[in-house]
């Protein structure tokens, strides 16, 4: 590998560019940047088969904004073509999307999903190779089963409120409403004009899959309402006032004995990659569910 100064007008973006939108703001701020001290840090570049110029690997977004300020050449690292195939190549160029700026949560996926495939790896071998957790990466692959128009309205939010924009973790409750894609699209209205947090919306999400024949009410009341409207104290406290509707041991037992049946019936042949991550977590929450029943049946018979 070789340091050269480049015409900007000799270098072309790399089309397996795993980042799809690019913030003109943030662009225009580092355009700002590179007029008053240059830039700080080369892009990295590879020769063109038969022409005369150079495909981007790394540093696309240095690239636009140099063009921005005005540049005609750029320092560059150049570096043998590797063959468009390498899966080196496309994990060192998510890898530094993903630690100088984030991707949007479906160009992260994307790019996941293809380095994935092109590597034949497991979730666990892709989040190794990239720092993520092998549960993140299941639930980014997630968000590749919503529908394009409101998958590519998800942003990255991990440290402030969402204000009304989708998160990735909204995207995993609005997931749960794929097969009743009407109910979908307006759970993103509510969300957007309520400015609803994830968790919240994950309660509508629950409320309109178990009762989808109350979408009206459920959608018209405040997401405070719903216990009552629907007849429960909270998601914690069960049911309200009214009788409940499992109130004897043996009607508990019976709730058990089906869903023994139930977890007998899965099938993970059947389940796909980005489905893993979700299921164990359930199955964690029904576990820890299971050994404080237990507990407290086995406290209340004295053993």
């Amino acid at each position: 590998m070789e340091l050269r100064l480049l015409e900007v007008s000799r270098i072309v973006e790399d089309p397996d560019q795993p980042r799809r939108a690019i913030d003109d703001g943030t662009l225009a701020g580092l355009a700002d940047s590179i007029r008053q001290h240059g830039i700080l840090n080369p892009i990295t570049v590879a020769p063109l088969s038969g022409v005369d110029g150079f495909r981007i690997v790394t540093g696309e977004r240095r690239w636009r904004a140099a063009q921005m300020a005005g540049l005609l050449e750029i320092p560059c690292v150049v570096r043998p073509e590797p063959a468009n195939d390498d899966p080196d190549k496309r994990s060192e160029q998510l890898i530094e999307n993903l630690q100088r700026e984030e991707l949007t949560p479906i160009d992260k996926a994307s790019a996941i999903k293809v380095l994935k495939e092109r590597i034949g790896a497991t979730n666990k071998e892709v989040g190794q190779r990239l720092g993520i957790s092998e549960r993140t990466i299941g639930y980014l692959l997630d968000l590749l089963d919503l529908p394009e128009a409101i998958g590519e309205q998800i942003i990255s939010s991990p440290n402030r409120p969402a204000d009304g924009n989708l998160t990735e973790k909204h995207g995993r409750f609005l997931r749960q409403l794929n097969d009743q894609p009407d109910l979908q699209a307006h759970l993103v209205e509510k969300i957007r004009g309520e400015k609803l947090s994830a968790d919240d919306a994950g309660k509508v999400a629950k409320a309109l899959r178990t009762n989808p024949d109350r979408r009206e009410e459920i959608l018209g009341a405040d997401v405070d309402e719903l216990p009552s409207l629907l007849g429960y104290k909270s998601e914690s406290s069960g049911y309200g006032d009214g009788p409940a509707p499992f109130s004897t041991g043996r009607a508990f037992a019976t709730i058990l004995d089906k869903a023994v049946s139930a977890v007998g019936e899965v099938k993970l042949d059947s389940v796909s990659a980005g489905d893993l991550a979700g299921l164990e977590e359930s199955a964690m929450k029904v576990k820890t569910a299971i050994d404080t029943l237990i507990a407290q049946i086995r406290a209340a018979r004295n053993l």
